[in-house]
């Protein structure tokens, strides 16, 4: 009893210590008020959890940041979207390199823009098909920012379809949104089942995820964080329209920046890929999967930018970060991962917290760093 009692004591001792080491390392930003709240969650391989809440979800009600506050994730979707597909390789569905054209048959007509020696651009069949791969990594040749979440997926898809490709495929990394959906779309296709239903019944249902969305209900709209700048002054709100309700327009899934959720729900989703596609006993991707494929850079060679199927992948780093600063990290050769969520239009104070953020983590997990910021 005593050495059970002794070792309760330590991890007791060790987790309270941990903690004050992320708040003494992010209070200073919010008491100079250059960053208005953060909420830090640093992950064990044994999934014990080290949380620490700090400063304000809404610095003009002091309504305190929580575990359970609503974010938008943006693109920190593309992690889920990426993961969605892996469970369709798993059971032979479908295959990266297979063309899209076989799932969505509007695309064997897709065309590039060729210049011409006297500076006309002639549209042309591309060398290649679009892959799935070229979609979901961003080498299709073409970025494609048009406006999201105001169509289906599968209405993004054949608008793309439509739209003649800057470059090769599989030749540049064009970093965009719109190809993210046309991976989702050929999740539907295949599935049968729309994708926001897929991502409910395959994985945030097992996860046990209950408040990611991408459509917050009335309580969830009361748990959502503002948004901050970060430009290094006081401060100040910054009306996001994804984060103002009722929204004004229809709103649809959007596999590539859709999605809201918690701090202490996407945890969960790291850790299940910190376990290589496992969590607490309960398997959602295979191993053979996820160590073969979504382990694995998936640009090609000639590209330096390490992107995997809906994941930026830094050596053993696995995730993403969402345009108002949402990451979730997973470390696949420890078992941890780590979750730093903010909103904030980002900027100097951002960066700098972030960095010693990462400082202290990577201390705390014993861990090397884990990417240069992306």
């Amino acid at each position: 009893m005593k050495k059970i009692l002794t070792f309760c004591f330590c991890l007791i001792t060790a987790i309270a210590s941990a903690q004050t080491a992320i708040r003494e390392t992010l209070q200073p930003y919010v008491d100079a008020q250059t960053m208005a709240g953060f909420v830090s969650i640093l992950a064990a391989p044994d999934y014990s959890l080290q949380v620490e809440c700090v400063g304000w979800a809404d610095v003009e009600n002091q309504i305190p940041m929580r575990p359970d506050t609503m974010f938008a994730i943006f693109s920190s979707s593309k992690s889920v979207c990426g993961a969605a597909l892996m469970m369709l390789i798993d059971e032979g569905k479908i295959s990266l390199d297979a063309p899209v054209s076989k799932y969505l048959p509007e695309f064997a007509d897709v065309k590039i823009e060729v210049k011409q020696a006297d500076g006309s651009v002639k549209l042309e069949a591309p060398k290649r098909e679009l892959t799935i791969r070229d979609c979901m990594s961003h080498v299709t040749g073409s970025r494609m920012w048009f406006p999201l979440r105001s169509k289906p997926v599968r209405e993004v898809a054949r608008q793309l379809a439509s739209t003649p490709l800057k470059f090769q495929p599989g030749e540049t990394f064009s970093y965009g949104n719109a190809w993210i959906d046309t991976g989702a779309a050929i999740l539907e296709v295949v599935s049968g089942m729309k994708y926001e239903e897929f991502l409910q019944k395959r994985i945030f249902d097992p996860l046990g995820m209950a408040d990611t969305t991408f459509w917050p209900n009335s309580e969830q709209q009361k748990r959502l964080a503002k948004c901050y700048n970060g430009d290094g002054n006081p401060v100040k709100d910054v009306h996001h329209p994804w984060l103002t309700f009722p929204q004004q327009n229809e709103v649809y899934a959007d596999a590539a920046g859709g999605l809201y959720s918690t701090p202490q729900d996407f945890i969960k989703f790291s850790q299940m890929l910190a376990h290589h596609g496992e969590y607490k006993g309960r398997r959602l991707i295979s191993q053979k999967t996820f160590d073969e494929i979504l382990c694995v850079k998936q640009t090609p060679d000639g590209i330096h930018e390490p992107y995997t199927v809906g994941n930026w992948i830094f050596d053993a780093w696995l995730g993403h970060e969402g345009a108002l600063r949402t990451d979730a990290r997973a470390n696949v050769q420890t078992g941890c991962s780590r979750l730093y969520f903010v909103q904030t239009t980002a900027g100097p104070a951002f960066a700098e917290s972030k960095k010693k953020w990462h400082e202290t983590a990577d201390r705390l997990q014993k861990t090397e760093p884990p990417y240069n910021g992306n």
